[in-house]
């Protein structure tokens, strides 16, 4: 499929997230998690219809997106689920590690349920753990992590790849010598773009090219084409930043994710976008996920476009 075929009738997306509950223990400086106005836990209904309608289509899903996944008792059964619809179906976790169930990382790890773990982690030090991931204890969150690396070392797994996030701020960045004490206990470091959620939290990060190169300009955003975001109460927002419902598109009770990602109010948005109007949308007015995190093609794509 060609791009332009692809951007007119787009597929159904390759990655799949949605809300198991919107429960987490940490109160995080970057996170607009303690202004959400929604609260509550999915049923097994709801979760039960996204994955049988999302698992033999997409290529990657996330049970996981404004919540802590350890702190769901159902974590295990969940991503068996998505396996047992899809084996080839990648699953993808953002964890901040402070807690660690043993039985829930052992099963994880012995059957192999998991593909990738983000380690969200922006603590180099004590006194910027405390800072931007209250109220967590950086000692026993590397515990975990090193606990749940050697737990998989000695069952000679290599899933999931361990991911470790370091925010790309610059009090973050300047510590950055400081995470020797985890760095061999995961098998990748990523420093990630700081965002603003398209404006609802303070810019802590400034000029962040020194570090990620030049931003790429203002392109209609490449999430549109590709990602569903699932709340807990079964509503579809078109963008996981969307942590108000302040663009519902559907609602997985009512319609099927197919009907939800090719109906009217979705493909409203993607029209306001490739016309260059998504300055007409609230959520999308000041949102900069497009300076750092589309694909080239994407990017060269729509920058030859007149």
């Amino acid at each position: 499929m060609g791009m332009s075929e692809f951007i007119d009738n787009p597929p159904f997306p390759t990655f799949t997230q949605f809300e198991t509950s919107t429960y987490c223990n940490a109160k995080c400086l970057m996170c607009p998690h303690k202004d959400m106005k929604r609260k509550g836990t999915a049923s097994y209904s709801v979760i039960n219809k996204i994955i049988r309608e999302s698992a033999p289509k997409s290529a990657s899903i996330c049970p996981f997106l404004y919540q802590e996944p350890f702190l769901e008792p159902r974590l295990t059964s969940i991503l068996a689920n998505i396996k047992q619809n899809n084996s080839q179906c990648q699953t993808v976790l953002y964890s901040n590690m402070s807690i660690a169930p043993t039985e829930t990382m052992q099963a994880i790890v012995d059957y192999d349920l998991l593909d990738e773990l983000h380690i969200s982690f922006y603590g180099p030090t004590e006194e910027l753990y405390r800072k931007w991931q209250p109220p967590l204890d950086r000692t026993k969150t590397v515990e975990n992590i090193k606990s749940f690396f050697n737990y998989r070392q000695q069952k000679g797994k290599t899933k999931p790849i361990m991911i470790l996030h370091v925010l790309n701020v610059p009090e973050i960045l300047k510590q950055a010598e400081n995470y020797h004490d985890i760095i061999s206990y995961v098998d990748q470091t990523a420093i990630v773009q700081f965002d603003t959620f398209h404006g609802a939290i303070p810019d802590y990060a400034g000029d962040q090219s020194k570090t990620l190169g030049e931003p790429a300009l203002r392109t209609p955003c490449q999430r549109l084409w590709t990602g569903l975001n699932v709340h807990f109460d079964g509503s579809v927002v078109p963008c996981c930043l969307d942590f108000n419902d302040e663009y519902v598109v559907g609602n997985v009770k009512e319609q099927t994710l197919e009907q939800i990602w090719n109906g009217e109010k979705f493909r409203k948005i993607r029209e306001l976008h490739k016309n260059k109007q998504w300055g007409t949308i609230l959520m999308c007015k000041n949102c900069r996920v497009h300076e750092y995190q589309f694909s080239k093609e994407w990017v060269n794509y729509w920058s030859k476009q007149p």
